[in-house]
């Protein structure tokens, strides 16, 4: 790769992408916490709860607030997956653009 914009892309890419990753986890820990799979009282399980919301609160909440619960569920991770998604693809198509 001699491209100097290649380091770049990916670098974006790559915090696109453990962004989803933790929002993966928010999720999939909520649903934990809402089924009683997990305490969340326990220390490590609290901590990953707290951890996840501050990396994701500053992105998700202006979408909550804007597209309110339809029938309890909360849409917004979608909107942000599907967000990210496209971001990634024309960002990579900046990219092929650029070469």
């Amino acid at each position: 790769m001699n491209n100097p914009y290649y380091p770049i892309f990916w670098a974006i890419d790559t915090v696109l992408t453990v962004f989803l990753i933790v929002m993966v986890v928010r999720i999939a820990l909520s649903w934990m916490f809402a089924f009683q799979v997990i305490n969340p009282r326990h220390p490590f399980a609290w901590q990953l709860d707290r951890m996840t919301r501050a990396v994701t609160d500053p992105i998700l909440k202006p979408i909550q607030r804007a597209l309110p619960p339809m029938g309890g569920v909360d849409l917004s991770p979608l909107v942000v997956f599907i967000l990210i998604y496209v971001l990634q693809m024309y960002l990579w198509q900046l990219y092929a653009a650029l070469i």
